[in-house]
Formats: structure tokens, C-alpha cells, sequence
């Protein structure tokens, strides 16, 4: 071989090595965004987000903040392909057709739906103000076969249970379901009869000041998530002051025992990181009125491509609240959020 040939096949050698290490090393990156998400969710503020993955869709829905102008327009079901550009796609409950003294007039907070035995159940936590005004909310559910139709209220006569955030768990499989919910500062859970609406067990404590000890402080929004054979709890805390902090624990089943994360807590946040900008005009000046404590909900769901994210909502401090999406990675019994409280977000495929 002629020193000209020898060269000429080693330049193209190096050539198609630079070639493979530069695809190798480049990152596409398949899905990004900003937080807070403002566009096409309810511009006068939402909180309490649920989220779901579905037929290459995320479905949205939360406690919506009221029209000034126009009053409650929800509960919405909010749909998107991303995790921006979100649209209504429908109204959940004719809220028009709710009897004036229905217990569940009122309310629509932490709203949730869950698939059940190929039907979509609809939960949501609420009151009527007229008859209960400023008191524990009642946990409800409705159903539907397809997210198409109207959900029909089950629970009409009563609520299952009285708290503040409820929520529906499976356990070891869909005919065992539970509801969490807080109360009192501690969290509660019961067996119920999803297609009944009525408990099958009474309620019991499954955190407080005996279960967590040193740990225990007021609270809130417990959110139960299962991943492989894992169940993952979010919940807030309520400090002293302007602090909030959200903790992880696992469990091989919804009734525990429920193991603390060694890392926790997950997020702090601080009056000092709250949004001062108001987004709205009202019909007074300063016609935004803040809320007195913050309560922080997160809830863990599955995305596109078998990712897992957590999302929870902007500060509502001195500010409307908005959606917030973090991508998360999971090791075993452990969480963890790489860019926590980031604006800018990102997933990539080589993630």
C-alpha cells in the first residue's frame, strides 16, 4: 500500500470517528418549558394539580380560582400534547343542575380522576356554603365510562368522609381502593366501596405525631402515587412564619408502614421566593386577596415515554398560582428532583 492510499484511508477512518463521537455526545432534547405555565389554564389562577397520560395526551384539571367577572366556570378538564398550549376539553359537572342544597354545591378543590375497572372516577373535595359555610370539605366521587361523557355524581346523600384533601389509592389491586385525606393536621385512610361511595372500614391514622415523631409538624395534601412495586407519598408541612416543606416517604402498601426518605425534605419554600406580580385586573384595586398559609400539593404521574415528573403550583402568597412540571428520577425507594424550583425545564432522549 502507497503512503498516498495509507493516508487517504486514514482521513476517512478519522473522519467517521469524529462523526460517531459527535452523535454519540449530542443531546436532543424532545421536550422543554418554563415554569410557571400560564397558557390556556385558567388565567385567574389554579392549584391542587392532577395530571395524566393518555392516548398521547396529558390531561390537566385542579382547583380554578374564580372568574371576578363571571364567576366559577369549573370543574374543567384541560388537555394538552406538551406541557404548555393547555385547552379545555370539556366541563366536567353540570354544575348548573347541582340541587341548592346538595352538600357538594360548593368547592371543586384538589380535584382528581383515577381509572377504575376501565371507568374513569372523578373525586373531588367540597361543601355548600350556604349550609356549611367555612367548614371540613366532604370527599366525593362521580363517574363516567370515557372522559367523553358527563361524570354522574355518586355520592349524593353525603360525603364518604370529612377532612381537607382527599384522594383515591389502589392497593394490592382494583378491588381494594382506599381514600387518603388530611384532617386535624394528621393524615387518615379508609377502605371504600368505589361503586357504592361508602366506606367499607372505618378510618384510621396513618401519619401523625406517633408515626413520625420528630419529624411531625401540621400536615396537608398527602398524594399517593404507585411506581413498580413502590407506593411514593408526597405531603406539605407548615412551618412557623412563611415556610412550607414537602416531604417523600414509600411503602409497599397504601397502609404502611410508611418509610421516611433520608433526603427529605424535597422542597422548602419560602414567603421570600413568592411572586409579587398580580397577572389580572379585579373589580377593586388590590381585589386579589392572598390566603393567610400556603399549602403546597404535589402529585408524581407518568408521562411520555415512561418518564415520571411532579407537578405542584406557583406561590399563591401575593400572586395567582399556576402549574409548575418537574421531571424526577427514581432509584428504588428514592426521589429525586435534579432541577427543583428551575423556570427553565427540560427532558431529553437520552435521558
Amino acid at each position: 500500500m502507497n503512503m498516498k492510499l495509507f493516508l487517504s484511508i486514514l482521513s476517512v477512518l478519522v473522519f467517521c470517528l469524529f462523526l460517531a463521537c459527535g452523535t454519540k455526545q449530542k443531546i436532543v432534547f424532545d421536550q422543554s418549558w418554563d415554569n410557571p405555565i400560564r397558557a390556556g389554564i385558567n388565567p385567574y389562577g389554579m392549584k391542587d394539580f392532577f395530571v395524566f397520560y393518555e392516548q398521547d395526551k396529558y390531561y390537566l384539571l385542579g382547583t380554578e380560582y374564580s372568574n371576578p367577572f363571571k364567576g366559577y366556570l369549573g370543574p374543567n378538564l384541560y388537555e394538552s400534547k406538551g406541557f404548555t398550549n393547555w385547552k379545555i376539553t370539556k366541563k366536567l359537572i353540570d354544575t348548573q343542575s347541582i340541587p341548592i342544597n346538595a352538600w357538594y354545591k360548593d368547592g371543586w378543590f384538589a380535584p382528581e380522576i383515577i381509572k377504575i375497572k376501565n371507568k374513569y372516577y372523578f373525586t373531588f373535595n367540597n361543601r355548600n356554603n350556604a349550609v356549611n359555610p367555612y367548614q371540613k370539605l366532604g370527599f366525593g366521587i362521580a363517574v363516567a365510562n370515557n372522559l367523553k361523557e358527563d361524570f354522574k355524581v355518586i355520592t349524593i346523600e353525603k360525603p364518604i368522609v370529612l377532612g381537607n384533601y382527599g384522594s383515591l389509592v389502589i392497593g394490592k389491586n382494583e378491588e381494594e381502593i382506599y381514600v387518603v385525606y388530611d384532617k386535624d393536621a394528621r393524615i387518615y385512610i379508609a377502605e371504600i366501596d368505589i361503586e357504592k361511595g361508602e366506606l367499607k372500614s372505618e378510618p384510621k391514622e396513618l401519619l401523625g405525631p406517633e408515626t413520625l415523631g420528630t419529624h411531625y409538624k401540621y400536615l396537608d395534601a398527602p398524594q399517593i402515587t404507585k411506581i413498580g412495586s413502590d407506593h411514593h407519598m408526597l405531603f406539605s408541612q407548615f412551618y412557623g412564619g412563611y415556610e412550607v416543606k414537602i416531604f417523600h416517604m414509600t411503602a409497599k402498601h397504601p397502609l404502611g408502614p410508611w418509610i421516611w426518605d433520608g433526603a427529605n425534605p424535597m422542597y422548602t419554600f419560602l414567603e421570600e421566593e413568592a411572586d409579587e406580580v398580580v397577572k389580572n385586573k379585579y373589580p377593586t384595586v388590590h381585589g386579589y386577596a392572598p390566603p393567610t398559609q400556603v399549602v403546597f400539593s404535589n402529585q408524581l404521574f407518568l408521562g411520555k415515554n415512561k418518564r415520571y415528573f411532579n407537578t405542584y403550583h406557583s406561590s399563591e402568597k401575593y400572586s395567582e398560582p399556576y402549574l409548575c412540571i418537574e421531571p424526577i428520577q427514581i432509584d428504588g425507594d428514592r426521589l429525586f428532583i435534579p432541577t427543583a424550583k428551575n423556570k427553565h425545564q427540560k427532558v431529553s432522549e437520552n435521558d
